[in-house]
């Protein structure tokens, strides 16, 4: 176990470094191309930080050898979106919470239009996503994939073509490959998103090497660990980048990332999912869906609410994602009370952090 465990080290250190360069880049990227902070957050680094959780599900559906490889890449193209919607909240709730402790509001200060225009268009696709699953019709899997795709496009289009409201964030950190405050040549931008995107893309490989063996040590079926242990590796990326600016205050570019990323993961993904596997989903897929919808309605629902996306909302939302793990337990050592007390203990801990999480609003 010790080498595995100085490997997933080794993986998050580059995926840690990895997202510090990525991150740096994609802003003197944005800001060449005068993109608002919408585009950069919910496209660039969207597109640039998914690769990842998408390669993975991908190659187990079209090479993997096991009867089950099916069940591991739709696991992953649905469970990528439920991380993101319940631990990547834990992340950004953790995060408002350490780095504005000083402050009377913790709230995420966000970009109002932009964020119900990437709920709206994850709810409305991985619903049909799951939807699809349902179904047995032909004519359902082959309309459905062509719809996901043209909701891609026009959100591109809308996200590319909207001008920030946000003030300029001022003089951004000069890039880390160039060692001067000058303005940084294209050529050198990419080279260090590529470079950034090399270590991200290794650190979650490696991390997912890792992930695997522990699930088959510990004799966890495969949907569990592709919906669950691989996208947590995975996702990291997206997360990190997130913590990343919220620290330094650019709240647009931090839930962009996690909302494009998730676009992005409930059009393209599913999309060739539902062309490449027969996309039957079972009662475990089923409950995966259900639990994503409502974490990500539950956080879209209070924001239209309260105006703004609240530590207690996030950190509620996430304590969804342990339905998941506590069901697989429950059946793999037939243990039916776990049901009972994981419940409840769930429903406790959603009212506490909820009511802690009020305290903070802000007029």
């Amino acid at each position: 176990m010790l080498p595995i465990a100085l490997s997933m080290l080794l993986a998050l250190a580059m995926i840690l470094f990895g997202a510090e360069l990525f991150t740096n880049a994609v802003e003197w990227l944005g800001r060449q191309l005068h993109l608002g902070q919408g585009a950069v957050g919910s496209v660039l680094a969207a597109l640039g930080t998914a690769l990842p959780e998408t390669a993975v599900p991908v190659t187990a559906i079209l090479g993997g050898q096991s009867p089950n490889a099916h069940d591991v890449g739709i696991g992953g193209i649905l469970g990528a979106p439920f991380l993101l919607a319940t631990l990547g909240s834990l992340v950004m709730g953790v995060s408002l919470i350490i780095t504005r402790r000083q402050q009377t509001s913790q709230k995420l200060y966000v970009q109002h239009r932009s964020f119900q225009r990437d709920m709206t268009c994850f709810l409305i696709a991985y619903a049909a996503s799951v939807v699809a699953g349902c179904v047995n019709y032909r004519w359902v899997h082959e309309v459905v994939p062509w719809m996901l795709i043209a909701m891609y496009g026009l959100f591109l289009h809308a996200t590319v073509t909207e001008r920030s409201h946000i003030p300029d964030e001022g003089q951004l950190h000069p890039l880390y490959l160039q060692w001067k405050l000058a303005q940084p040549s294209v050529l050198a931008v990419f080279i260090q998103l590529a470079v950034a995107l090399g270590l991200i893309v290794g650190g979650a490989q490696l991390l997912t090497a890792g992930v695997e063996k522990i699930a088959a040590w510990l004799i966890i079926p495969s949907f569990v660990v592709s919906a669950l242990l691989i996208p947590l590796t995975t996702e990291l990326p997206e997360t990190l980048n997130s913590v990343v600016w919220i620290r330094q205050g650019k709240d647009a570019l931090a839930i962009g990332n996690i909302t494009g990323a998730m676009v992005f993961q409930s059009t393209l993904v599913p999309a060739l999912g539902i062309w490449l596997t027969p996309w039957n989903l079972n009662h475990e897929a089923l409950l995966t869906g259900g639990l994503t919808l409502a974490a990500a309605g539950f956080i879209y629902g209070m924001f239209r609410l309260h105006g703004a996306l609240l530590p207690g909302v996030l950190l509620s939302a996430s304590l969804l994602y342990w339905i998941l793990p506590i069901q697989a337990l429950a059946v793999r050592y037939s243990m039916r009370q776990l049901y009972v007390y994981g419940g409840l203990a769930i429903a406790l801990l959603f009212l506490l952090t909820l009511r802690l999480g009020m305290q903070y609003r802000s007029a």
